[in-house]
């Protein structure tokens, strides 16, 4: 079997982060998000990379009137409820003048006019799975109102991201039940197994921001087609291997380096016809749209030349999926 090269991006907006920031300080970084999403879609029609866009279910709705329409009945009792997302709506609402924050229909129908573009989903509200509840479990209810949301659509999602990779085999049934038929899981080192927003330590983030500069994991990043194993009743699991970290006037220095460590590690997986996943947020270009753009297009070109030299080809997650139920 020939490389594969596949992208999931986790579209979220402010959801991904309305319990960490101010939506009013990242009005810029979204709405150029919200201008760079179709030109990264033209990128990748043009390159022939297909991609899962893993969307939060809340940016599908078109206002705060079909928001509250599509949410699910019960919610997360979260211990600490700053990461509820029906508390941060509570508490701030969904007016009409922050839609830039919350609301992507228009995009989400954008994504699916495209052939290999998938849509996949991030949760219906960011839901947390590793953060700890006093009361009964939503994630179920989450994942209907998910495909309730994609049904606007005329779609349905079978791709999932969990919210800050909050990895927990323990929901992957859930997953099954609602339709989810492959899930990317973390890397296998270490220090990107999936832990709580608090249970991650100092040592651990200098691992992981290191390892995008030089090897600081034990195996390589990309993984052969073979290794992956379904299990019945459960969605096929497909590991992430690379986080593309965004551009930064700060780290000008190491830039480069980032893209040099990515490239080889793609050129390594398609000459070992090996798969390579890289994943980011389309929000971390909304900074520096100019320089992410760029970088995309460098990353794009090295694929390209992969196709070229050694047949690589561009899978989305759900096409794993499809591969092994053929295969069966």
């Amino acid at each position: 079997m020939k490389g594969i090269f596949t992208v999931s991006l986790d579209f979220e907006l402010h959801w991904g982060v309305f319990d960490k920031r101010n939506r009013d300080e990242r009005k810029t970084c979204y709405e150029n998000t919200l201008k760079l999403i179709p030109i990264m879609l033209e990128l990748f029609h043009q390159y022939g990379v297909h991609v899962t866009w893993a969307s939060v279910g809340s940016l599908f709705a078109k206002d705060q009137q079909e928001w509250h329409e599509l949410k699910p009945a019960s919610e997360p009792a979260y211990e600490n409820n700053v990461y509820s997302a029906y508390r941060y709506v509570r508490e701030n609402g969904l007016d009409a003048r922050y839609s830039w924050a919350h609301f992507a229909p228009d995009l989400i129908e954008k994504i699916l006019s495209y052939p290999g573009q998938e849509l996949g989903t991030h949760t219906f509200s960011h839901y947390y799975c590793l953060e700890k509840l006093h009361g009964e479990d939503a994630f179920g209810a989450d994942l209907r109102s998910v495909q309730r949301a994609a049904s606007k659509f005329n779609t349905t999602t079978v791709s999932l991201v969990f919210p800050r990779n909050q990895f927990n085999p323990a929901h992957l049934k859930i997953c099954y039940e609602n339709g989810i038929k492959t899930i990317r899981s973390n890397p296998a080192d270490w220090f990107w197994s999936p832990v709580s927003d608090k249970g991650g330590n100092l040592i651990r983030k200098i691992f992981r921001t290191g390892d995008a500069y030089f090897p600081m994991a034990s195996k390589r990043t990309s993984f052969a087609l073979s290794s992956l194993k379904p299990f019945a009743g459960e969605p096929l699991q497909v590991p992430a291997s690379r986080f593309l970290r965004p551009w930064h006037p700060r780290y000008k220095a190491v830039n480069k380096l980032v893209l040099n460590r990515l490239k080889g590690e793609m050129k390594t997986a398609a000459v070992r016809n090996e798969c390579y996943h890289l994943w980011w947020h389309p929000e971390n270009f909304g900074d520096y749209p100019e320089q992410n753009i760029q970088n995309l297009k460098e990353i794009l070109s090295c694929y390209s030349e992969c196709k070229q030299k050694y047949n690589m080809t561009s899978w989305n997650m759900g096409e794993y999926a499809g591969y092994f139920e053929n295969k069966a």
